[in-house]
């Protein structure tokens, strides 16, 4: 199918064509349309394909038959056109002409033109990759991580010992009765009573003043505490509001400590010695802030390479974004045990699209960014080194027969230019370490167990990472 086609530079990677169709190719279009509906159309008294052209017409109606010939006459030549044109299309086709006006002007044999647009893969640059001052925030590592770990699992495998003689302090745990209404109506508070609560009386837990209100309480005896919801309550009826709980002490018990000593190490791990458990912590504590930085310094050198992008985005790459975002979403909640397929309603999926925008093209931003990159400084991954790579990830991971080998080998060549990359940026650029300007948020070490921390191999879970990225998706 031979076109005339007329094109025009649109902005986000888009262009526009006007693409004129000869009167041949309409009234052949016209026909083949003619002879598919032929098939298609059972009516009394003709065999399929044998209606009589007048027949059919009147059965259909001519503007429906026009619009059925249209629609295929308008697909085909825009595949045409593009095909001709080597446009490097990425999809989102729209008819830039009205529909209506073109049903009403197609005459087969004749001449038709319209217009229509489609994005295209963008032209991408970067204006500067030498020369640039990136600043990574360090990550210390905090020896204290160690003890405040072996603090919370010697607390975990404590025994719990009925106090005697002395009234609720700080570090105790209590069993209480507890009932609480909103300080201003006397509303009682949903979700806010209970029997037999056990809590730890340590400050910040619960909400503030509870806690402090517990504190000196002697068994069986009963108090009016005020509290005040954060405003950042997650229940929005009594978020900021002013409460009085009614609390009696039913028991108090405090804990014994177990030493810390071999056998608590034993016990607590696969470790024989105390010493060879803190050494494991020490070594895992030291290893993950490495492993921090060395992911601040990536995230740092592609953030600085995205704002050195000079690129308009389609929208179909954007879209398409998106929806592998939402997917890996969907994915990781699936293998949480979540039931995604009710969690995702249109009215949810609408929303995460809406908010994935920003995220969604960022990462374009820096896959982009890293493209160029590698075209300007011409580096490229050699077989060899993704053979290597790919067979050390599948060696450490126990069902090597279940992972799609090219798509494990894509990821890794993915990954091996980008270590190339950053570390031609870094080379090239001034990349240096600084202070974290805030603390960061103290480990909770309630969710860290010396058992879990110290025996997982954190580059044996990475390469299974790794690896299972290589199996087929459904």
């Amino acid at each position: 199918m031979s076109l005339k086609v007329t094109q025009e530079k649109l902005p986000a990677s888009r262009v526009g064509l006007q693409i004129e169709v000869s009167g041949e190719q309409s009234r052949q279009v016209y026909e083949r349309t003619l002879t598919r509906l032929s098939r298609e159309i059972r009516l009394p008294g003709f065999r399929p394909g044998k209606v009589p052209r007048p027949v059919l017409i009147q059965r259909i109606g001519e503007a429906a038959l026009k619009a059925n010939a249209l629609e295929d006459l308008v697909q085909q030549s825009l595949e045409a056109a593009i095909a001709q044109e080597s446009i490097p299309a990425i999809g989102n086709y729209k008819l830039s002409s009205e529909f209506e006006a073109l049903v009403d002007s197609f005459q087969p044999g004749q001449p038709l033109s319209f217009e229509a647009s489609v994005d295209v893969q963008p032209t991408a640059t970067l204006t500067q990759y030498t020369g640039l001052t990136v600043e990574v925030e360090d990550v210390p590592f905090d020896a204290n991580r160690v003890d405040s770990v072996l603090a919370e699992q010697q607390k975990q495998m404590a025994t719990l010992v009925p106090v005697e003689g002395r009234n609720a302090a700080i570090g105790d745990v209590a069993v209480i009765d507890f009932q609480g209404v909103l300080a201003e109506s006397g509303e009682e508070i949903p979700g806010g009573s209970g029997t037999d609560f056990q809590i730890e009386v340590e400050e910040d837990r619960f909400i503030p003043g509870f806690i402090s209100g517990i504190v000196g309480m002697a068994i069986e005896e009963t108090r009016t505490v005020d509290a005040t919801f954060p405003e950042t309550y997650p229940q929005e009826e009594v978020a900021g509001k002013a409460a009085q709980f009614t609390i009696t002490l039913k028991e108090l018990k405090t804990r014994d400590l177990p030493e810390l000593d071999d056998a608590f190490a034993q016990e607590a791990s696969e470790y024989e010695t105390l010493e060879a458990l803190k050494a494991a912590l020490t070594e895992r504590f030291q290893a993950e802030a490495t492993n921090q930085v060395k992911a601040n310094k990536r995230d740092a050198i592609l953030t600085a390479l995205a704002d050195q992008l000079d690129v308009e985005l389609p929208e179909s790459l954007l879209q398409r974004e998106i929806s592998a975002m939402i997917n890996e979403t969907a994915t990781r909640l699936s293998n949480q045990g979540m039931d995604v397929r009710k969690l995702f309603t249109e009215d949810v999926l609408e929303r995460l699209r809406e908010s994935s925008k920003d995220e969604a093209e960022q990462r374009l931003r820096r896959t982009i960014a890293l493209g160029e990159l590698a075209k300007v400084t011409e580096t490229s991954v050699d077989d060899e080194a993704v053979a290597v790579r790919a067979a050390e990830l599948l060696s450490n991971y126990p069902r090597p027969q279940e992972i799609d080998r090219d798509r494990l080998n894509t990821v890794v060549r993915e990954e091996l230019l980008e270590e190339k990359l950053v570390e031609w940026f870094e080379a090239n650029n001034s990349v240096t370490l600084v202070t974290p300007k805030a603390e960061e948020a103290e480990v909770d070490a309630s969710t860290a167990t010396v058992e879990t921390t110290a025996t997982e191999a954190s580059e044996d879970a990475s390469a299974e990472s790794k690896a299972k990225k290589g199996k087929k998706k459904a």
